[in-house]
Order: structure tokens, then C-alpha cells, then sequence
């Protein structure tokens, strides 16, 4: 019986049977096979073999492990529960709490497997602007990585101004926009070295990194559970009647439900978005069949498990009240609970956490581009 063509498997084939591709394909874990149809039309295809998976493991090129992937999702996705707070904020303790329960498993969870499954099947530089390259052909893979490149370059611009922005909310203007200017720069480039120090440095860096933004929101966690006064906010829901006195304390919630769905919704995705990112540096990755399973369900439940900790603590504490929170607000909370201390290492940790996403970010973007290019989806001299 003849084969079957199609258009879709047809550009498959031809976008992994490029000069290039096939050189770099054979030095890697596929195999280049010519055969003959009944026509006697010499075709070529391209067959994964699990034989040869075992060198992905061995490889010395692929340094990042487990726990390197995890640092670097933890920043990519996450980077700390600072931001989390209008999740309670917009709807009540009671709906924002169950919303971080189930958000992790009907978005973050399939994200996760999806980025694992495609990452195993294709582990090399590029990840997703690759699975796009295969499934519709180089002009929507390159249109798919180029505006993703040019969104992550636009995001990294502002991790240095929200530092800056940090540290004047707590002692005040620098005075000078030149001089503010010109520290924002100095951030951006200190942040780009450890870039330049290697993968694995790199990959352990965001480790240390992120347990270093966690432990004080532990701390905050704990000390808001053992100081806790207010446990009946846990089951509270926005109302549309909200009454404060002159200090902004909370007086009185009344009336029918006010969830701002919204604001909701657009705070848990924003929260749970970006694991695909992992993607992007798949060559790099030791042992992708085992290595990236893992680290997926590890980043999931411990990025839900940032969120849930501390917002749980200061809902219990519940001062300021939770209706007036906002971006930021655990610097406040931590001033009430803990005084200059915890508020100071609360600063200290948002600071470590804008370091932690820009590096990161750059990490992502700059395996993104290299591997656009190995592709021809991008210049050659950018896949150096």
C-alpha cells in the first residue's frame, strides 16, 4: 500500500532534512535514513533512536541537572510571592486561596508536562520556536521566536527600574534622573556577568539565589501563623460595601459579593505563566528524559507552595487588612508583623528576586536566539 503524504508530515520532513540540520541531527540522537519508495524516489527520514538517548546523559556540554532547571524556572515563572497579593485582595482569602489550589493543576501542571514531553523529544536550543519549526514550517517559527525574543528583551528593561523603584520607596529619590539613569545601567550590566560565567554556574546560582528570596517569607509564613489573630478571614469574600476610618483600618464589609474576576484571573496566570521557557535551552540539559519530568512537577508544586505559604500567614495575621492590598504590600505586612527586621529582609529578598528574574530571563533569551539561528530561523553568527 503507498504511503501516505501530507503537507503537514511533507514540511516536517523537509525542515528537518536541510544541509544543517541533518549534520547536526546526526551528531546528536537521530539517525538519517535513505529509502526507496516503489517509485524508485530516493526519500530521506529522520528516526529518533532511544539507543542513543544514554549520551544525552553522558554528554559534557549538558551540565544542567534537576535542581538547575528548577532555579531557573523558579525565576522564569515565579521569583517570589511578591505580586501574588491582589489574588486575595480581588476576591477574598476564601476564593483566592482555592484559586491557588486548583490554578497549579488546570494550568501550571498541564504547562509543565506539555514543556517536558516536547523538551524530550526535541532536546536541543530553541525548544518551542523548534516544535513550531516542525509542526508549521520556518516562517511561524520564526515569527513565533522572533516576538518572543522581543517581548522577554522588553520585560528584562524592567527588573533594574523596579530595584531602583525599591530601594527609593524605602529611603527616598536619588535626586538625580542622570544619576538614576546611569545605576540602572551599572545593574543591568553586573547582572549580565554571571551570564558569562557558564551554564552550570549559572543553573546553581538561581538556586542558592531562590532559596535565599524563600526563607524569609518562611519566616513571615511561620511568625504570621503563631501571632495570628484573625483566622476567621480565612473564609472571607469581597464585598461591595467596604467601610475604612481615617487610619485605612477596615470598619465594616457588607453587602452582595464584589470579586473583580479580572484582576483575579490575570494575577493567577501572570503568576503560573512561563514554565515553556524551560524549553529554550533543551541541548543544554543532561539526561532530558529524566531530567525534565522531574523538574517540572518540582517547580509546580514548589512556585504553588510560594504563593499559598506566605499569603496563608498574613491572612491570619491580617494587618494591614487584606482588602487593601496590592503589589507590594508584604513589605508592610512584614513591617507590622516584624518590625524594621522582616521588613528589611523582605526588601532584601525582593531585591535578590529582580536579580534572579533578569538573569534568568537573559539565560532564556540568549539559548532562544542561539538556537533560532542553529535553525536558520535567525543569523548564523547569533548560534555561536
Amino acid at each position: 500500500m503507498p504511503a501516505i503524504e501530507s503537507p503537514l508530515v511533507t514540511s516536517f520532513e523537509q525542515s528537518l532534512t536541510t544541509p544543517k540540520r541533518l549534520e547536526r541531527l546526526r551528531d546528536h540522537s537521530v539517525s538519517v535514513v535513505s529509502s526507496t519508495d516503489h517509485d524508485h524516489d530516493e526519500k530521506t527520514s529522520v528516526q529518533w533512536r532511544p539507543s542513543n538517548l544514554g549520551t544525552l546523559m553522558e554528554d559534557p556540554v549538558r551540565q544542567l541537572t534537576v535542581m538547575g532547571i528548577v532555579g531557573l524556572c523558579y525565576f522564569s515563572v515565579c521569583g517570589g510571592p511578591i505580586g501574588s497579593e491582589p489574588i486575595i485582595s480581588a476576591g477574598g482569602p476564601l476564593i483566592g486561596l482555592i484559586l491557588l489550589l486548583v490554578f497549579p493543576v488546570i494550568l501550571g501542571l498541564p504547562i509543565a508536562y506539555v514543556t517536558a514531553e516536547l523538551s524530550t523529544a526535541y532536546p536541543e536550543d530553541g525548544g518551542y520556536t523548534v516544535w513550531v519549526l516542525h509542526a508549521f514550517g520556518p516562517f511561524w517559527g520564526f515569527q513565533c521566536g522572533y516576538w518572543a525574543w522581543i517581548s522577554g528583551v522588553i520585560d528584562n528593561a524592567l527588573y533594574p527600574g523596579l530595584a531602583v523603584s525599591t530601594f527609593t520607596e524605602v529611603y527616598g529619590d536619588i535626586g538625580s534622573p542622570t544619576a538614576e539613569y546611569f545605576i540602572k545601567a551599572a545593574i543591568a550590566v553586573a547582572l549580565t556577568l554571571p551570564n558569562l560565567l557558564g551554564i552550570r554556574i549559572v543553573g546553581n546560582g538561581m538556586v542558592i539565589l531562590s532559596i535565599f528570596v524563600m526563607i524569609p517569607f518562611i519566616v513571615l509564613f511561620v511568625w504570621g501563623l503563631v501571632s495570628g489573630h484573625d483566622w476567621s478571614a480565612l473564609g472571607e469574600m469581597r464585598r461591595s460595601d467596604i467601610v475604612y476610618d481615617s487610619n485605612g483600618d477596615l470598619v465594616s464589609m457588607s453587602g452582595g459579593l464584589d470579586i473583580d474576576w479580572s484582576t483575579l484571573i490575570n494575577t493567577l496566570f501572570w503568576n503560573f505563566n512561563g514554565a515553556v521557557g524551560m524549553s529554550v535551552f533543551g541541548g543544554e540539559v543532561r539526561n532530558p528524559g529524566q531530567t525534565y519530568p522531574r523538574a517540572m512537577l518540582i517547580s509546580v508544586l514548589l512556585i504553588a507552595l510560594t504563593y499559598l505559604m506566605p499569603l496563608f500567614g498574613a491572612i491570619v495575621f491580617n494587618s494591614p487588612n487584606w482588602t487593601t492590598w496590592d503589589d507590594g504590600s508584604f513589605s508592610s505586612i512584614a513591617s507590622a508583623l516584624g518590625g524594621t527586621f522582616l521588613s528589611t529582609w523582605i526588601m532584601l529578598a525582593s531585591f535578590a528576586s529582580n536579580a534572579g528574574m533578569y538573569i534568568a530571563e537573559l539565560f532564556c533569551d540568549s539559548f532562544q536566539i542561539m538556537g533560532m539561528a542553529q535553525n536558520e530561523l535567525a543569523p548564523t553568527f547569533l548560534g555561536a
